[in-house]
Parts: C-alpha cells; sequence; structure tokens
C-alpha cells in the first residue's frame, strides 16, 4: 500500500488516484475491525507507517465521489454513538483520511486523542495543536480530563453536588425558560450518562463534521438546555459545576464553533432576555445568565455591564482564551 500511496504523489495520474482510493478503503476497513488492544501497535508496524503515508500526500485533499462521501457520512454517526466507548480509536483512524487538513475536529484532543496519534491527528486536522505539541512540555498546563468526555458523580470529583435554588424574587431583567426540563430535573441530567454520552457525543460529530444539518437540530436543543441547567444551579455552586465532567463538556461545547451558527428567532430572543441581565453583573444570578449566554454569542461579542470584576477569576480566564 504505501508503494500506490508514494505512485499518487510522484506521478499523480486518474489510475493512481483511483486506486488509491481503493487503498484507502481497505485501511479504513482494516482499522475498524483492528483489535483494540492492538491498535498502538498496528500503528507503529508497516500498515501504520504505510496510513501515515497517506496522511501526508495528496489524497486527503481530493474530493469525495458520492460513495466515499456516503461511507465518510456513516462513519462520523458511528464515531458520534460510540464517542464514549473504547472503539473510538477505531474510528478515528477509520475516518480521518476521508478529510482533507483542517476540516475535521474532535473537541478536547488532548484527553480524546491517544498520545500515540495525537501528533499525526494534530498534523492533519489541528495546526493549532500542532503548535502546542511542538512546545516545550512543561508549557502545556495540566489535563483537566475526566477521560473521553464521560460523566462521574460530582462526589468523586471532590466537590458538593448542585442543589437546586428555591424561587426567586423577580429580576429587574428576568431569567426567561430555556427548557422544557427545569429545576430538579434539570439538574438530575448532570449525572444521567446518556444525556452527558449524547452531549459529548454531538459536540464531537460537530466539530468533525460542522455541515451535518440534523446535528445543528439537536445542538440547539442541548445549548437550551444546558442553558436551562445553569440557570437552575445554586449560585454558591457554579464554580463546583464548571469544574466537573459537566462543565468540560460545556466548555468543549464553547470551543467547538457552533456559537458562528445563525441563531433561529427563539433563540434570538432568549440570547436577549439573558444579555438584559448580563447587562448587569451586580444583579443577584447573573452568573448564572452569564454562563447559559455564553454559548449564545460568538467569542468577544458579549459586554460585561457592571464591570469585570464580578467574574470570578475560574470563569473569566476561560472567557478571555475564547476571545483571544
Amino acid at each position: 500500500m504505501a508503494g500506490i500511496f508514494h505512485e499518487l504523489s510522484q506521478n499523480p495520474s486518474a489510475q493512481a488516484l483511483i486506486e488509491a482510493r481503493k487503498a484507502r478503503h481497505c485501511l479504513s476497513r482494516f482499522w475498524l475491525a483492528a483489535p483494540v488492544d492492538q491498535l498502538e501497535i498496528l500503528y507503529q508496524s508497516q500498515i501504520g507507517q504505510a496510513y501515515r503515508l497517506m496522511l501526508q500526500g495528496l489524497l486527503p485533499s481530493q474530493s469525495l465521489e458520492p460513495g466515499e462521501q456516503a461511507w465518510r457520512q456513516a462513519l462520523s454517526r458511528r464515531l458520534m454513538e460510540n464517542f464514549d466507548r473504547p472503539e473510538t480509536t477505531n474510528l478515528l483512524l477509520a475516518t480521518m483520511p476521508y478529510f482533507d487538513r483542517g476540516k475535521m475536529r474532535v473537541a478536547n484532543p488532548m484527553q480524546q486523542v491517544p498520545q500515540w496519534l495525537l501528533a499525526d491527528y494534530a498534523a492533519l486536522c489541528d495546526p493549532q495543536l500542532e503548535q502546542q505539541l511542538r512546545r516545550p512540555v512543561g508549557l502545556l498546563g495540566p489535563a483537566g480530563s475526566t477521560g473521553l468526555g464521560m460523566a462521574y458523580p460530582l462526589q468523586q470529583l471532590g466537590v458538593p453536588q448542585p442543589v437546586p435554588m428555591p424561587v426567586q424574587p423577580p429580576l429587574a431583567a428576568a431569567l426567561p425558560v430555556m427548557a422544557a426540563r427545569r429545576g430538579n430535573e434539570a439538574l438530575a441530567l448532570i449525572q444521567n450518562q446518556e444525556f452527558i454520552g449524547r452531549m459529548s457525543g454531538l459536540i464531537n460529530l460537530y466539530s468533525i463534521d460542522p455541515r451535518d444539518a440534523e446535528v445543528k437540530r439537536e445542538l440547539i436543543g442541548l445549548r437550551r438546555q444546558m442553558g436551562q441547567i445553569w440557570l437552575d444551579v445554586n449560585p454558591a455552586q457554579l464554580q463546583a459545576l464548571y469544574q466537573s465532567s459537566f462543565g468540560q463538556l460545556y466548555r468543549n461545547f464553547l470551543s467547538c464553533g457552533f456559537a458562528r451558527e445563525a441563531l433561529l428567532p427563539d433563540d434570538q430572543q432568549l440570547r436577549a432576555q439573558l444579555a438584559q441581565v448580563v447587562g448587569n453583573m451586580a444583579q443577584p444570578r447573573a452568573l448564572n445568565a452569564l454562563l447559559a449566554a455564553l454559548p449564545f454569542f460568538q467569542p468577544g461579542r458579549i459586554q460585561f455591564g457592571g464591570g469585570q470584576q464580578f467574574i470570578p477569576a475560574w470563569l473569566l480566564q476561560d472567557i478571555q482564551a475564547l476571545n483571544n
């Protein structure tokens, strides 16, 4: 197979491209069938060398044929459904060659892509991560990970559980209702494995293929439900929740680029209502409203009335990082 990809790079022709497409499909099916516990060994073997030669060559930049587009879509769907399972890496290896450079992204790759694959993933998919990996190790910083986007009870994270807040007196700018699940029902989702897994899968699938209309539709609902959770949490528990596995997925959502999508009219209204509260950060529960509002704004577009001194450091540093 290495010879096929080398031939395409040295002497590109219609026939060489046909052979390379066939070889790519064979490699993709190979990785799907490979034993999970043998992936690293296989990746360091000759077949892994052929795979890397393919990633570095001309093939990823070629437009896909209809059958290849359908194959990529099927792989992307499976990747979304299995992102919290051991076969995630199999699917990553099978899917990556069907995306041009910089067109496929995995949310939170430092935690979700294995170390032995990370450098090649970064070279193909994430130039910023590639630059980060080239820095001295001490500058990378600690990984605030719970692994592959999985949720764990907050007690295991060493932080108190969020407690529902009693009904508050109306604010000058009232908090909106963002989702049907509210109060205790909304807060229960924080430890609901099905909800967390779906949330992680949708974020990753959007990072891989932001054109998928069905994924966008589900992310719209997810954004509203996340917002409702932030509105319902006791303000004293916001930091604990932000630093939990749910908070990590929330940050993945902020960084996946979905905020660049045009808002539906209902979401525009929700954003306007939240912005009224955020416009005076001295108000009670304004920090709740800010956390609910951030996913509706493109980085740098939200204004904090009353000064940033009301925003705690654990949140402000992430907002500043997103805006840069």
